[in-house]
């Protein structure tokens, strides 16, 4: 071997050496704060959102939604995402959840962040939940139905028939009253 090939190499080596022992330290110290409350750099918040998003893309289906998109299954839907979803993620046309924005992320909103993902990826979500986020995995409490009319609701918010816009009012004209 040559004297330049073995200096390339313990350059190499003692860069690697360098990186785990600063990740070491950065870990064994604390010095990466993990408050939710906290801000957070653009570079944390660009990186963790595409990995969530590059994770999603890997690992859900191409799969299409069994369902037919039809009112009983959009009602159905509906129901299930006021008592499963709409404490963090709000409903159409109110103000952001409070408790959906008290995470870290916090909780997309319906209309933003979620029409980004397919159907297979919104279904792979809501069965499996996002680590660290708050978003739980409702795969052992919600059928694969329930999920996928939950889908159906998220996906088609803009064009749900008369008779489904009316449920999703409902709530607030009981409160108004």
């Amino acid at each position: 071997m040559t004297k330049t090939f073995l200096g390339v190499l313990m350059g190499a080596f003692l860069t690697l050496a360098l990186m785990f022992l600063t990740a070491f330290v950065v870990v064994k110290f604390g010095i990466i704060p993990a408050n939710a409350d906290g801000t957070h750099s653009s570079l944390e918040v660009r990186i963790m959102s595409a990995a969530r998003r590059a994770s999603v893309a890997r690992h859900a289906t191409a799969e299409k939604n069994p369902l037919p998109l039809n009112e009983e299954n959009l009602k159905a839907g509906l129901t299930t995402y006021r008592q499963m979803c709409a404490r963090c993620h709000a409903t159409p046309g109110s103000e952001p959840s409070v408790y959906g924005q008290a995470f870290y992320p916090t909780a997309p909103q319906l209309s933003a962040e979620m029409a980004r993902y397919t159907d297979a990826q919104l279904f792979w979500i809501t069965k499996h939940g996002i680590r660290n986020t708050g978003m739980p995995a409702w795969g052992s409490m919600l059928s694969d139905d329930e999920m996928w009319q939950v889908v159906s609701v998220i996906k088609n918010l803009q064009n749900l028939p008369p008779a489904v816009e009316v449920e999703w009012d409902a709530p607030k004209k009981k409160t108004a009253q």
